[in-house]
């Protein structure tokens, strides 16, 4: 099943049409994985997964970097996809998954808005520094075009 196809096309829908979450295989995002994917079998809808891929200083200063660092996240992404198509088999429910690039906040925001999902999971932010300077998270709660449920 393709990301499109678990998306509804009616603007302004009460029924919800699919949940989108964020997973890149941190403890809180594998938790979201599996609230997302029971969320979406209680609603008789579908689960969207998505993997930010983010260019780091270091891999786009070095040429020779990149190549590992891009495979590298290629596995976690694969791995990211593999969980939670496991965890939306085991409920019985439909399961997509997609890797973007970019800043995550604003390429799951975008994402959200372009799919049109009813809710959006994402994992509590375990660094300290996020207190401080905001979290995944807390950006995407004050932007998000949906609900937004953080699982701790």
């Amino acid at each position: 099943m393709t990301v499109h196809q678990l998306s509804g096309t009616d603007v302004g829908t009460i029924a919800p049409n699919c949940v989108l979450v964020a997973v890149d295989l941190s403890r809180t995002s594998l938790r979201a994985a599996d609230y997302a994917a029971g969320l979406a079998r209680r609603n008789g809808v579908g689960v969207i997964g998505v993997y930010v891929r983010q260019n780091g200083a270091l891999v786009l200063a070095n040429p020779a970097v990149s190549v590992y660092a891009q495979a590298a996240e290629t596995d976690v992404a694969k791995e990211a996809g593999e969980y939670l198509a496991d965890s939306a088999l085991r409920l019985g429910t439909a399961c997509a998954f997609t890797v973007l690039e970019g800043p995550p906040a604003d390429a799951i925001r975008r994402l959200a808005r372009d799919l049109r999902v009813s809710a959006l999971v994402v994992g509590a932010s375990e660094h300290r520094v996020h207190r401080w300077f905001g979290s995944l998270a807390g950006r995407l709660a004050r932007t998000a075009p949906c609900p937004v449920i953080v699982v701790p």
